[in-house]
């Protein structure tokens, strides 16, 4: 045993005070008895031993209450083990500032909050220099007391969230610059996604609980555009919650700042749903979706782009068809180009959407690998074959896994039924088809495929049929007696083909996304591509507000590819410019990770991790580890005890 403050123990000579007073008390006085008073000299020596045994009792006593006093003043402790083999304790704060530490506390402040404001309150009342600390997106190493406090002020949530054995890393890395042998890491966690630390770095953790009065909350999850219909695109909107009971929300739909379109939902606990807006015939759609909801705020807003659609490029490969294909693909949606198979040169191929073989005798393999390319960059491909060249036409069809020609039919047939279900057909044909006039086709090839068949000869052959990305009509679209090419069929059907094609851009990007780790399930990717050519110098900038943002990016024939990874955007939208230029607008918005995942929180005293319910707590407790175990507790209850005993003798009589 020790004493952490010896110095009060020169406070014991104060002990031979009562020592005197007792011996002064005890002085023997010789007095001559009267005669008359003999008969009481034995009763008077009875009560003398008793008076003398009482007051060497009492005098003990209080030595014992005096000494243990004084001794539980000099802070009597038992070292711990190996405590005198170790520096004096080094800590380190780490605060969990992702997203799902904007939950409400019980006090009904966010409990990254009243984390701030716990450790901006103990920071006043502490003596130091300097306070190493983290979070997840920062560190601040041998920070200087005004420092922490102005850092701890303005300390943000953020989207980034390190697993348990980042944390354990990171704080490994600052200890080893301290130097210390006695590492302490206080941890303020809410417990999402939290583990039990395998391996704890041989650092000696205490977690600081942030616990949250309620996890409700509704999300919104993600949101897609169908522009299969140019004159109605839809938006629709994912909502995913974890709410405890049922509940009605609002959803609001905003463009430039002005409300487009509102609706409400009734949201069943912990059920998707998704909600759809139609937006009618939009070029340039820069918008915002907002709900109604109590818990988490970063999620309950999600912003969209809807840019103006660029030309579909159509490249047709054969003269067949080109009459019928001009009147079609007009130049406001379209950049249609016919080529010859002849002295073809195929670095056409790699910067068209849509590409048409249209009724060639022949088929090269430079041809054929130049189209799986296509096919692999999400281009689209139409095959109307020559009959007459059963040997090219069956080539393709092999090359593509699309079936086998079984018969050439030179006997008319017509189109008896439309699989107007098919997602190709369905947002078309509203009404129904039986009374529809169907085409007639002069010529056509029996095909035994798995292909998806839209368009269906009598006995169920198919005249139309789809596999992928790759579409293709068993007979010719115009000619002698076929008339597919005057039937409205064929504008609606080609058009179709077209624009299913066209790349459309992404709605929103994440604000953040590595290429050092996998991408989330609602990561949106982290590359775009925008219609502009750069000339010299000229880089693309990104803008909001007062923000400027340059990203990887080069030119690819007539667009410009942009790569967004590791770079941090906030959410919204940032405005696409080439030197004086608005080129266009993308959208960012959070991932969505931090409004998911488990609060696991662990039973009191259930595994060896030790916690605190607040930071003063905390420091005390690592202090008195490092001190050993006090025993001055004990010596005021033994002081006391001898008090409570001397006042019970002193009331004691005879």
């Amino acid at each position: 045993m020790t004493f952490l403050r010896p110095e009060i123990l020169y406070a014991l000579f104060l002990l031979a005070v009562p020592i005197i007073i007792h011996l002064f008390e005890f002085r023997i006085f010789k007095p001559t008895a009267f005669t008359n008073l003999l008969f009481l000299e034995d009763l008077k020596n009875e009560q003398h031993r008793y008076q003398k045994l009482k007051k060497w009792i009492i005098l003990f006593l209080r030595l014992g209450y005096f000494s243990g006093i004084i001794t539980a003043f000099a802070l009597p402790t038992i070292l711990a083990n190996q405590a005198k083999e170790k520096n004096t304790p080094v800590s380190i704060i780490y605060i969990d500032n992702s997203f799902s530490s904007m939950a409400k506390g019980s006090t009904g402040t966010a409990l990254l909050s009243e984390a701030k404001e716990e450790l901006y309150q103990w920071s006043k009342s502490i003596q130091g220099n300097e306070i190493n600390w983290f979070t997840n997106d920062a560190e601040y190493p041998n920070q200087s007391l005004i420092g922490f406090q102005q850092s701890i002020l303005s300390l943000e949530a953020s989207l980034k969230q390190l697993s348990t054995a980042e944390v354990l890393l990171r704080a490994r890395r600052m200890f080893e610059r301290t130097g210390t042998n006695n590492p302490h890491l206080i941890w303020f966690t809410d417990y999402h996604n939290w583990e039990f630390p395998s391996d704890n770095q041989n650092l000696e953790i205490r977690l600081r609980p942030l616990m949250a009065a309620n996890r409700d909350n509704i999300s919104l999850e993600k949101a897609s555009i169908d522009g299969s219909d140019p004159d109605n695109a839809r938006l629709s909107v994912l909502l995913r919650n974890n709410l405890s009971s049922e509940q009605i929300s609002t959803i609001r739909v905003y463009t430039d700042g002005k409300l487009f379109a509102q609706t409400g939902a009734n949201l069943t606990p912990r059920q998707d749903k998704t909600v759809d807006f139609d937006l009618g015939a939009v070029r340039n759609f820069k918008g915002m979706v907002v709900i109604e909801d109590r818990g988490l705020s970063y999620d309950d807003t999600l912003y969209f782009n809807i840019p103006a659609q660029p030309r579909v490029k159509i490249l047709s490969i054969g003269s067949a068809s080109t009459p019928v294909l001009q009147s079609i693909y007009d130049e406001n949606d379209f950049s249609f180009v016919q080529k010859d198979l002849n002295n073809f040169d195929y670095s056409l191929i790699p910067g068209q959407n849509f590409i048409i073989l249209d009724q060639v005798t022949k088929v090269s393999n430079p041809l054929i690998t130049a189209l799986k390319e296509h096919l692999l960059n999400g281009g689209g491909l139409l095959i109307i074959p020559e009959v007459s060249a059963l040997e090219a036409t069956q080539l393709l069809l092999d090359e593509f896994n699309l079936g086998k020609i079984e018969s050439y039919e030179n006997q008319a047939k017509k189109v008896v039924e439309i699989d107007t279900k098919d997602p190709f057909y369905s947002g078309i044909f509203e009404q129904d088809v039986a009374v529809f006039q169907y085409p007639t086709i002069a010529q056509s090839l029996n095909v035994n495929t798995d292909a998806k068949s839209l368009l269906i000869f009598d006995q169920g052959r198919p005249y139309f049929l789809r596999k992928n990305n790759i579409n293709v009509f068993t007979g010719p679209i115009t000619g002698p007696k076929t008339n597919f090419d005057q039937s409205p069929l064929s504008v609606v059907t080609l058009i179709q083909l077209a624009l299913q094609t066209r790349i459309f851009p992404k709605p929103y990007y994440s604000t953040y996304s590595s290429n050092d780790r996998s991408p989330t399930t609602d990561l949106l990717g982290a590359r775009a591509a925008i219609a502009g050519s750069m000339v010299a110098d000229q880089v693309l900038v990104l803008e909001r507000e007062n923000e400027q943002l340059i990203p990887r990016q080069k030119q690819v024939l007539d667009l410009i590819e942009i790569d967004f990874s590791d770079i941090e955007f906030k959410p919204g939208h940032y405005r696409a410019r080439l030197e004086n230029d608005e080129l266009g607008w993308f959208s960012f918005n959070h991932p969505r990770d931090e409004s998911h995942g488990n609060f696991v929180i662990p039973e009191f005293d259930s595994t060896p991790i030790a916690t605190s319910k607040n930071m003063n707590l905390a420091i005390t407790a690592i202090n008195q580890t490092y001190e050993g175990k006090q025993l001055w507790f004990w010596f005021a209850i033994f002081a006391l005890i001898c008090f409570l005993a001397e006042m019970f003798i002193l009331k004691q009589t005879i």
